[in-house]
């Protein structure tokens, strides 16, 4: 009966040690985003109708237009000089055009604007460049019809906009911003550097950040905040080696982060802290895209003009892969849960999920 019980209390013994040691070790198995192909079509293909589907631009070399979620590509258009696409409308445009035909996703004319110069398209702000470089329209997206028009002494140099305004920087270093109606709110200089030309900028979805890359010799890289009354320095950085060329500047869709090209790296900056953090990542940033599936960011970045990659962001700052590809040209959309990569007259959709 003593070696039973004996027994019987060793058992328990282990078993004791057993489970004490499973909820101490235990952690969660780490989830993973993943990224599984679903189709790819040719842009070449015959359009086909979409009914009640959202349409999606691309721009690939000399052809563009728009395709659906299911693979379909409802309007293919050939780009005789240049073009402007997004989601609400897109324009085709010649080196002299005087008037500018505006088109809907499936072809349709949306309208006409009865100025010379080379339109610009985001989501469904318009605005037209006018020949000469130095003056920038904004344009009525129902009729056409100019807004406002504002003209500078030096060329512009870099352009973006958001739901709630506009930067516009200047080969002389000026950076000036307008509210979403086109009325000028701010106006100032950078400067610190010899030749004082503004490179890239952007405005937060709220407008209430801007940001630029200016100047040679230092250039430095810039984050600013509203305050109403005046304008207060956020960030500043300077760059370790000058870009000599337009440069990219993309602020996340919930205004946290701003996102730079800086040499062999992508600049992030947290706009509520301050702080910055570097990633490595080789070639020229070309654009970048989010989706709300674990705060993730795609990057593509392109090296030696045909050599194209794929940098993937979690939480929006942390590099967890990336992925190469050879191509002549190359695009990339996020849109929900999806990511489609367009080249050599392919789409490709790629769903997004995490698990």
């Amino acid at each position: 009966m003593k070696a039973r019980n004996k027994h019987l209390l060793q058992c328990l013994a282990c078993l004791t040690i057993a489970l004490a040691y499973f909820f101490l070790s235990y952690t969660p198995l780490q989830t993973e985003l993943h990224l599984r192909p679903e189709w790819t079509c040719d842009i070449l293909k015959t359009p086909e109708a979409a009914m009640q589907e959202a349409l999606l631009p691309f721009k690939l070399g000399n052809k563009g237009g728009y395709f659906t979620h299911s693979g379909k590509v409802v309007t293919i258009a050939d780009i005789p000089y240049k073009a402007t696409f997004s989601k609400d409308f897109y324009a085709l445009y010649s080196e002299d055009s005087k008037d500018i035909q505006v088109s809907r996703p499936n072809g349709s004319n949306a309208f006409m604007i009865y100025s010379p110069g080379f339109p610009f398209i985001q989501e469904d702000r318009v605005f037209v460049f006018a020949p000469g470089g130095s003056t920038i329209a904004f344009v009525n997206n129902s009729t056409g019809s100019v807004e406002s028009e504002w003209e500078y002494a030096a060329p512009i140099t870099a352009f973006n906009s958001s739901p709630k305004g506009s930067v516009v920087g200047y080969a002389d270093g000026q950076l000036t911003i307008f509210d979403q109606f086109g009325k000028k709110k701010n106006e100032l200089a950078p400067g610190g550097s010899d030749y004082p030309v503004i490179l890239g900028a952007d405005i937060s979805q709220e407008g209430n950040y801007f940001a630029c890359v200016s100047g040679l010799d230092p250039q430095r890289f810039v984050l600013y905040r509203d305050e109403g009354n005046y304008t207060k320095i956020i960030y500043h950085e300077f760059l370790k080696v000058n870009l000599t060329r337009q440069t990219k500047v993309y602020f996340s869709k919930n205004d946290r982060y701003v996102y730079f090209d800086s040499i062999d790296a992508l600049g992030i900056v947290d706009t509520e802290s301050g702080k910055a953090a570097h990633i490595p990542l080789s070639g020229t940033i070309l654009d970048i895209q989010e989706s709300p599936v674990d705060k993730s960011v795609f990057v593509l970045s392109r090296y030696q003009q045909k050599y194209y990659t794929i940098t993937i962001l979690e939480d929006c700052v942390k590099k967890i892969g990336q992925f190469s590809f050879e191509a002549d040209a190359a695009f990339i959309l996020a849109d929900g849960n999806t990511l489609f990569v367009v080249k050599e007259n392919k789409i490709s959709r790629l769903s997004i999920s995490k698990s």
